[in-house]
């Protein structure tokens, strides 16, 4: 099994073979989250213009998604997984639509299968592509607004590569420590709670909560559909 590590939209757009789209803050754990309180379908989109075509055709779906941290104004949740884990969504419809993740799937053009990447689901993302033994991995850590470093995104494509290699990863502690600043310090500011509470940061950071992985399949040139897989 060869692993490629790339960045960014620029990476995502080279991904090839089995390709984990690393979104720890928040997009991908917002996902797990949504799928963890019953919601029955969740879509991605890259562009406002094709969320708002989409929730034109489905049922009274919910909407979710920022740009820049800041919840899209006609949208009814921030990307937020504390946010998200307060309600439930069973049998609800969600569009998702984000500044990095979400557009890191759908730059995702050449690659043979994709899953997302999120430290609360670590384990079973490693077991799920151990089960596979693809010939090529390609691990996209978007980062920031899809240009720039995250550190968050970084250290989880370091930790999952441990997981493929046989070797033991860091500790749910020294995960955070690290984490904590600078890249969890847009959390601890109190004039941004409304957007980015202090909570994501340990919601994003809870190592292996769920026992599941996210697969991403396409559905239309800017809508793919998330779907949940059990991994045991």
């Amino acid at each position: 099994m060869k692993i490629k590590t790339l960045k960014f939209l620029e990476g995502a757009a080279k991904a090839e073979g089995l390709t984990v789209i690393i979104d720890v803050f928040r997009a991908y754990t917002t996902a797990a989250y949504l799928f963890a309180n019953q919601a029955e379908k969740i879509f991605i989109v890259s562009k406002l213009e094709t969320a708002r075509k989409l929730k034109a055709k489905l049922d009274d779906p919910i909407l979710i998604g920022e740009r820049k941290g800041i919840k899209i104004e006609d949208f009814d949740y921030n990307n937020s997984p504390y946010f998200i884990s307060q309600s439930n969504f069973a049998g609800k419809e969600i569009i998702l639509s984000t500044s990095a993740g979400t557009k890191g799937i759908i730059a995702a053009e050449n690659a043979d299968q994709i899953i997302t990447g999120s430290f609360v689901n670590l384990k079973a993302a490693a077991e799920y592509i151990k089960a596979r033994n693809p010939e090529l991995v390609s691990l996209i850590a978007m980062g920031n607004n899809g240009v720039s470093k995250a550190d968050e995104d970084n250290l989880y494509a370091q930790e999952l590569k441990k997981l493929l290699n046989g070797k033991r990863t860091l500790a749910e502690a020294e995960i955070k420590r690290r984490l904590r600043s600078p890249a969890g310090d847009r959390f601890f500011r109190e004039e941004t709670q409304s957007e980015m509470p202090k909570e994501d940061f340990e919601y994003c950071l809870k190592i292996n909560k769920f026992d599941f992985v996210i697969k991403a399949l396409k559905i239309d040139t800017d809508i793919y559909q998330l779907k949940k897989e059990e991994v045991r």
